[in-house]
């Protein structure tokens, strides 16, 4: 798509978007963080979907260097931008893009995707059309068109233990997400890469809380849509490309990921099972650091190891103190 016909295009979705200063039906909120390869193609499969419904777009840049507000600048004319100096973590900036905007259903959507029209048209026919649902999502797909991640339940410890030391992945792949379904299905929750949500349940519950920065605040967000009455929907044909994991390296991932899980045990579960994650988490990384460090004087392994080293000695700091 040349710069000209995304300029055209942009502000002819805007102009059916604020026809008859209605709200469009669907406001979609990207967060971006030095991600602009990515950013690009996403906003162009958007663009290029013609959805049935009208929309707007919101970027919300967290302080990124690597010219991806140049570029949206530049080729991406009328589109809305939230700017922030620094990075304020996902869940704020979410929550900045969903404050900014004013559609009806709100498209949590990470800038690493690659969106069709078939799959966004039936999460909004569905929201239409179930007034009892609060969120919906479907299935995300790696690069290779493989199954990436469905719908999960709130976890348990032995769920926990399970993902933690890996086996988990070896019962089912992408565990603990499930994807065997023919129909609609009730969840319990569903990644944010995609998920559209319904205004009116977060003006009943609220937005994201902050507290998480990334990683638990979606799941979060739907434990209380749930605790609320609503319900969460998985769309097993609806389907996302999801390149994922572009912005972090995996063990500054690995804190944060067990970050929120910590956090989100401690808001919303009883004081033991958030003592007892903790204490597993601290126990699995104290092991996990000790075999690490047999491997670090080996020249081959020295890198590695002491990656891993760090990585589990940050998990031991937080199961000790939250912070």
């Amino acid at each position: 798509m040349t710069k000209v016909k995304k300029a055209e295009t942009i502000l002819a979705r805007q102009g059916l978007a604020l026809q008859n200063n209605q709200p469009p039906d669907m406001s979609i909120v990207l967060v971006c963080w030095n991600n602009k390869a990515y950013l690009g193609p996403c906003l162009d499969s958007l663009y290029g979907s013609n959805l049935k419904c009208s929309f707007d777009v919101v970027v919300v840049d967290n302080g990124s260097t690597d010219g991806s507000l140049e570029m949206l600048r530049d080729e991406y004319p009328g589109i809305m931008i939230v700017e922030n100096g620094e990075n304020v973590g996902l869940s704020k900036a979410s929550n900045q893009g969903i404050e900014a905007t004013a559609g009806e259903y709100v498209l949590l959507l990470n800038n690493d995707t690659i969106v069709n029209k078939a799959a966004l048209d039936a999460m909004v026919d569905y929201l239409n059309e179930h007034e009892e649902a609060g969120a919906v999502g479907g299935k995300l797909l790696n690069e290779d068109g493989s199954f990436q991640g469905g719908y999960a339940k709130f976890s348990t410890l032995p769920e926990e233990f399970l993902i933690a030391t890996g086996l988990g992945d070896k019962l089912a792949p992408g565990y603990p997400s499930h994807y065997d379904a023919d129909h609609p299905v009730p969840a319990g929750w569903l990644s944010s890469a995609c998920l559209l949500l319904r205004r009116a349940a977060l003006d009943q519950v609220g937005l994201l809380d902050e507290t998480y920065f990334i990683y638990g605040d979606e799941v979060d967000l739907q434990y209380r849509l749930h605790q609320a009455g609503w319900q969460v929907v998985y769309l097993p044909h609806a389907t996302t490309l999801h390149f994922g994991g572009r912005s972090m390296n995996r063990w500054k991932r690995r804190k944060m990921v067990y970050r929120g899980k910590m956090l989100f045990y401690q808001k919303q579960y009883p004081w033991w099972r958030a003592f007892g994650l903790r204490g597993m988490f601290c126990i699995m990384s104290v092991i996990k650091a000790f075999l690490w460090g047999f491997l670090y004087p080996v020249p081959k392994w020295r890198e590695r190891a002491g990656k891993e080293l760090q990585a589990n000695w940050d998990v031991i700091k937080l199961s000790m103190k939250l912070h």
